[in-house]
């Protein structure tokens, strides 16, 4: 009975083991360069009445550092290339249930600014799918970050 017991705990701590090298090597690197360009919408504000804001805008973000599933780097905004890069620090994680989740905090270097914005995404075919959300100003966009290449 004991021979059963110990070869099932050792069959069950296998699977276990299989399991969870088989997460970590599908968690995807996330490190690099990463760049889209959206439209964008904010609220209404006291510069323009009762009309909503539509811009385009450039967003780089710059994963330096990915340990198992979570990371951090700049993230940074302009209007246009003429306009000088809004930064940020982005801290973020990737769901552990291989889903492609991410969650992702961005906050201003100053500490009194706090958190800028959440944004939800998956990394999915090579891309990451954002849905950006600031908390500061309103401002909303959905976009597809690329991977640059150097």
């Amino acid at each position: 009975m004991t021979r059963y017991m110990t070869a099932g705990a050792a069959a069950v701590a296998a699977t276990l083991t299989m399991g969870s090298a088989a997460l970590a090597d599908a968690m995807p690197d996330l490190r690099g360069t990463w760049t889209a360009s959206q439209t964008t919408v904010s609220p209404s504000n006291a510069n323009t009445a009762t009309a909503p804001r539509f811009n385009t805008s450039e967003w780089v973000l710059e994963i330096q550092a990915q340990h198992e599933n979570v990371f951090w780097g700049p993230s940074m905004w302009r209007r246009n290339a003429m306009d000088d890069w809004t930064m940020y620090e982005a801290t973020g994680s990737i769901s552990q249930d291989g889903s492609g989740k991410i969650g992702i905090v961005e906050t201003a270097a100053d500490p009194t600014s706090g958190v800028n914005a959440l944004i939800d995404a998956r990394y999915e075919d090579g891309k990451i799918y954002a849905d950006f959300r600031s908390l500061r100003t309103g401002t909303t966009y959905s976009t597809v970050l690329e991977r640059q290449v150097n």
